[in-house]
């Protein structure tokens, strides 16, 4: 096998991304000319641009944002289509301090969330009517650039200025409604689309409740949101019914579909034809079923596999390192959950070994079937072994992408069983699909995954995959410990610590996300790294500090333009991901 030398020779051509692999990224003529479309694919772009709410439902990378900015574009070329806006919450957290420094804070965010809907009309204006001088604080009484002012106050947590304050007193759901039928009435269009992208706001309950309340009162027969959000983990509260208030959809294809393979190969054709080149269809189809239905996790794959070089003989040994090393990162991004929610630590460090358990369990019973034509990959759980933590502990595989959760299914009368497919990867780095005396041929690897699952699922009880990895503590949703001597507290309700007797405060999830270590974040090199934390910047938040920090990094040793931009986007990139 050859590949490039190590990171001390490390020139800026490495660093040059041959695609995007996020679609909040990609430029406007990929999204357009380069989109596998498909029949679900259709559907789903037909419903965001339909009336009514509809919930976009998938983990990360599975393509909502594509399908959202695809379903934008669209509307905004096509004049019989409705006058849409395409916004993204995802740096909702940054607001997270203002419940520390203001008493209004929730109606801050709530101003947040109507101005990014005016920017996002504003950009939508400009290209039906042509006017790209057009300001939409025309319409609010403020002056130029006044709103975009405001939405980057609040997410740099700069205090806001007078201004500021009385463009916050403006904004209104009713006077945002009177924006949006006058844009969509003088863009000739009969309704309006609001198209939400990155709207779980999992990390913080009191925004969603706040975003739920402006969802209830916006839309009408007018005006339609849509919203992206993750599998399981996205909390409605009592007064949001999602299954009364509109349609959930699914935008995860199923990694047992039969037109899985050939979506996947056409969004590498588009996308990133030169990383099909040299790879033989073998190493394309496994790496597909790694993948397990995310688009972006393909498209990473094939870079790692072009990076790598393989020779023809060592494609086999490096296409499984690859997978290996998808694994691990998909497992790293689930703990990751727990560092970012101290509440959810346990039921992360569980539902690790769960999900090892399942993955066992799957690789055991392929083992049995090795002489058969069939293959083992669903699992069923009785549904009256869930309560409410263990509930949790699976939604969060889900929203991880380490499970993909199937239609229940009954057996029998009495008996109903929910059906879960542990992700591909797993299953492969474990040799569940070469049992035996089979090898690591490749081909033989797939031909095995090709086969029809057996009739019935693997059928376990939380007990047995619980014994079976050695777990013998009990679901709990973890308190934050004293911020000063780190004792554990001993209840929800207590007030300081028993320890040293401080007064105990939550840790913002912001400040958590921000002190995470600049070695952290994927897609920078060692190289990298040392020259950054060199230079004593050691965390997100301390470079996210610098009042320019392209021109501090190109200050330090071997950091040219290119380098600098890498840094920057890989980091934004990460807190943006950490946020949503």
């Amino acid at each position: 096998m050859t590949g490039k030398s190590t990171v001390n020779t490390e020139t800026d051509d490495d660093l040059d991304d041959t695609f995007e692999e996020r679609a909040d990224h990609v430029e406007e003529d990929v999204i357009k000319s380069g989109t596998a479309t498909g029949d679900h694919f259709d559907e789903i772009v037909k419903a965001l641009s339909a009336r009514g709410l509809v919930l976009l439902v998938g983990p990360r990378g599975c393509g909502k944002t594509h399908l959202m900015r695809y379903a934008w574009l669209n509307c905004v070329e096509e004049q019989n289509r409705p006058f849409c806006v395409y916004t993204s919450l995802n740096r909702y957290l940054s607001l997270e301090p203002l419940s520390r420094a203001r008493t209004d804070a929730n109606g801050l965010f709530h101003s947040w969330v109507l101005a990014r809907l005016l920017e996002g009309a504003q950009e939508t204006f400009r290209r039906v009517s042509r006017q790209e001088d057009y300001d939409v604080g025309n319409e609010l009484g403020v002056a130029p650039g006044q709103l975009s002012k405001f939405v980057r106050a609040l997410e740099r947590n700069f205090e806001l200025d007078s201004e500021d304050e009385i463009l916050h007193r403006k904004l209104s759901v009713e006077k945002v409604q009177s924006v949006l039928s006058d844009l969509a009435t003088r863009s000739n269009r009969n309704r309006t689309v609001l198209l939400l992208d990155d709207a779980a706001l999992t990390l913080s309950p009191a925004f969603m409740a706040e975003f739920l309340d402006i969802l209830r009162v916006i839309k009408s027969q007018e005006i339609a949101p849509k919203c992206s959000i993750y599998p399981g983990t996205t909390v409605f509260g009592t007064r949001f019914h999602a299954d009364h208030e509109g349609r959930t959809i699914s935008a995860w294809t199923a990694p047992d579909d039969p037109a899985y393979a050939s979506m996947m190969h056409t969004i590498a054709e588009y996308r990133y034809p030169e990383g099909l080149e040299g790879v033989p269809p073998e190493a394309q189809a496994l790496l597909q079923h790694a993948a397990f239905g995310i688009p972006r996790a393909y498209l990473t794959l094939l870079r790692s596999l072009q990076m790598a070089k393989p020779t023809r003989s060592g494609m086999s040994s490096v296409v499984t390192k690859i997978i290996r090393e998808h694994r691990d990162n998909r497992l790293r991004e689930f703990r990751s959950l727990g560092e970012k929610v101290v509440e959810l630590k346990t039921l992360i460090r569980v539902g690790e070994k769960f999900f090892d358990g399942i993955v066992a369990a799957m690789s055991a019973r392929n083992n049995e079937l090795k002489e058969k034509s069939v293959k083992a990959t669903v699992l069923g759980i009785d549904t009256e072994e869930f309560d409410p933590l263990s509930s949790r502990m699976v939604d969060l595989l889900v929203e991880a992408g380490l499970l993909y959760r199937g239609e229940d299914i009954r057996h029998g009368r009495d008996r109903t069983y929910r059906r879960f497919i542990p992700h591909l990867a797993a299953l492969i780095a474990e040799r569940a699909f070469s049992p035996g005396d089979r090898g690591t041929s490749l081909a033989n690897i797939v031909e095995f995954i090709s086969r029809p699952n057996e009739k019935h699922p693997v059928r376990r009880h939380f007990k047995t995959l619980f014994a079976t990895q050695g777990i013998n503590e009990t679901l709990k949703l973890d308190l934050p410990p004293c911020q000063h001597c780190q004792t554990p507290r001993s209840n929800e309700k207590q007030k300081f610590c028993q320890n040293c007797g401080s007064k105990l405060v939550d840790e913002l999830i912001y400040n958590r996300i921000m002190d995470m270590e600049i070695k952290v974040v994927p897609g920078l090199t060692e190289f990298l790294i040392r020259r950054v934390e060199g230079a004593n910047i050691k965390t997100v938040g301390a470079l996210r500090a610098l009042q320019d920090p392209g021109t501090e990094l190109r200050k330090m040793h071997g950091i040219a333009q290119a380098r600098s931009d890498r840094i920057l986007s890989k980091v934004e990139a990460y807190v943006d991901e950490m946020m949503s």
